[in-house]
């Protein structure tokens, strides 16, 4: 498919989505934002595809939006953050595990399309940060607080600052970095660990991950154990376990 400012690749039963902008820092327009709704919408319907890598280059993942289009968006406003939402939503609610890789700055929005994703992979060279306080916005607290917590997450977005790879994996938002020279292959790497899985559980384990951190504990467990019961013993499961207990691997 044909997306702006948007690059999307399939290796076997992964794919990698690469923002494209490379003159204005991968910041997001409005054309950029349909792409992404597209592509993760699309992506949807390839059965194929088991996993996700979004990423943007070496030098920068996604400087956040692009400031003429936020000036701009005053005129037909409702319309236009329908488009925000929609590519947030996409990567969100695409139904199997999506990693991001990011190196240099992930900035504003451009930090949400990475808190969006189900796994974050730095490079060394990482700078994130949600700065929409700074121009009288507000940022997206959540997921955000169900990554690092709600104090860590107030501190995040009230006070605007810029975190560097390091202490972003102290807060346990970045789950892994790696040199720059790296951090992208290791995404991949990675994804195609996860995309080796059974697809249906890994939709499935992405929905009740979706859903139970807003449930009360009784109710996140039996969504939890419904899950199972919906999954034990069918035939993928026994052919997985009875591979594994042949091939010697439990020794």
């Amino acid at each position: 498919m044909d997306y702006k400012n948007l690059l999307v690749e399939k290796d076997d039963n992964i794919a990698v989505v690469k923002i494209n902008r490379p003159e204005l820092k991968n910041a997001l327009n409005l054309p950029l934002l349909e792409s992404i709704g597209k592509a993760f919408d699309d992506l949807e319907k390839d059965t194929e595809v088991n996993a996700v890598v979004l990423t943007g280059s070496d030098e920068v993942f996604c400087a956040g939006f692009d400031m003429n289009t936020v000036m701009d968006l005053g005129q037909g406003k409702m319309q236009k953050v329908d488009i925000i939402e929609r590519a947030f939503l996409s990567i969100l609610r695409y139904p199997m595990p999506v990693i991001a890789a990011v190196s240099g700055p992930a900035i504003a929005a451009g930090f949400d399309l990475m808190v969006l994703a189900d796994i974050r992979i730095f490079s060394e060279t990482a700078k994130v940060g949600q700065a929409e306080i700074r121009w009288a916005l507000t940022p997206l607290n959540d997921p955000l607080w169900k990554i690092i917590g709600m104090g860590r997450a107030k501190e995040v977005t009230m006070t605007g600052r810029i975190y560097g790879a390091g202490e972003a994996k102290e807060m346990a938002l970045a789950n892994y970095v790696y040199p720059v020279d790296r951090y992208l292959e290791e995404a991949k790497t990675l994804a195609r660990k996860i995309a080796s899985f059974d697809r249906n559980a890994l939709k499935a384990n992405k929905d009740q991950t979706n859903r139970i951190p807003g449930m009360d504990t009784e109710a996140a467990i039996r969504t939890q154990i419904w899950g199972f019961r919906n999954f034990v013993g069918s035939d993928e499961m026994i052919s997985r376990m009875s591979e594994f207990l042949n091939s010697g691997k439990n020794q």
